[in-house]
């Protein structure tokens, strides 16, 4: 699967709007919900967030807005992180909506389910026609042309008392040309040997403004990337391997970033998580990937809330040379 496909951009713009959506409900419900407990069960000892992840799958497990389907936080991370195997099911994507609008104290009619549902059915359209483009591009390839048939010039032979005609070799001449040739691939290594460098823009430092150590330096050393959720598509392109995932740590949810390049075409580039919070500006906590890194390297995990306010994320992969870097959506926690 390629993301530079048509057809998958055609599924990611179709998801994009989708996750905006519903995202926005999720926030507005974060900046005018309150947090209300489930019938039956008492008042939380410590103040709660409204509209996080546990509270949106609590709502919609109280209120029963998606009969037959489980919608835990997990699910409703992943619809809100634009995660396809879930944001194509159009009864947890309308549940979350839902919920949001119930928790904001927003009207939320047939009308906009209707809208929601029929953007959802459309999407789940676009992936089927994709991944048969995908299963297709094979036959739409060209046809490799025949190797050209190695044209060998005979010499004549000269005839007793004829001058010899002397000949250049050609030894020295492919020698030259050999010399070049790896001088130039000497080139090209030093230059995939540089130093990674981290996309910034006008983004500040990871730890700017943050007076705790709420954010984990390397994700690796607490988190499995085996046991964490991975959010869907990945952030793959061209030999660089990424992804962006998320995990619970003692009550919190953390994002992070992971980055590999391919044995056999290495290139140097890394991962990198960005956020902020509302009218803040554009963190990046970023972790290079050299080179010679023949396995993955990790971000440092964001937690979707810093210093007890909400942020927004989005999760990054980058290769130097050329320069390119592919991002999740924004993902708003709040």
């Amino acid at each position: 699967m390629d993301r530079t496909d048509p057809w998958w951009q055609r599924v990611d713009e179709a998801a994009q709007l989708i996750t905006s959506t519903v995202n926005a409900a999720a926030a507005q419900a974060g900046r005018h919900g309150v947090y209300t407990p489930p019938p039956g069960t008492p008042e939380p000892r410590r103040r709660r967030r409204p509209a996080s992840l546990r509270h949106l799958a609590e709502v919609i497990r109280t209120h029963r807005m998606a009969p037959g389907v489980a919608v835990d936080k997990d699910v409703v991370g992943a619809i809100l992180a634009g995660e396809l195997s879930h944001l194509t099911n159009p009864v947890a994507v309308v549940a979350v909506a839902r919920a949001s609008h119930r928790i904001a104290g927003i009207p939320f009619g047939d009308d906009d389910v209707r809208r929601l549902a029929v953007a959802v059915e459309h999407l789940t359209t676009l992936v089927d026609e994709a991944r048969e483009a995908d299963r297709r591009a094979p036959d739409l390839l060209p046809v490799p042309r025949a190797p050209t048939a190695l044209i060998v010039e005979a010499r004549p032979v000269p005839r007793p008392g004829e001058p010899r005609i002397r000949r250049r070799r050609l030894a020295p001449v492919l020698g030259v040309v050999a010399v070049l040739l790896a001088g130039a691939a000497a080139g090209i290594v030093y230059l995939q040997r540089d130093t990674p460098r981290a996309p910034t823009g006008g983004d500040v430092d990871c730890r700017h403004g943050v007076a705790g150590d709420e954010i984990i330096t390397d994700a690796s050393t607490v988190f499995d990337d085996e046991r964490a959720t991975r959010l869907s598509p990945t952030l793959d392109f061209d030999a660089m391997n990424g992804s962006a995932r998320y995990a619970g740590h003692q009550g919190r949810i953390y994002y992070w970033g992971r980055a590999g390049s391919e044995d056999a075409t290495p290139h140097s580039g890394g991962t990198r998580v960005r956020w902020k919070v509302a009218d803040g500006p554009w963190h990046s906590c970023a972790t290079a990937l050299p080179v010679t890194e023949r396995g993955y390297v990790h971000s440092p995990a964001v937690p979707t809330t810093i210093d007890g306010r909400a942020v927004t994320i989005q999760v990054c992969l980058w290769r130097d040379t050329p320069n390119r870097e592919n991002c999740t959506a924004e993902i708003s926690t709040g």
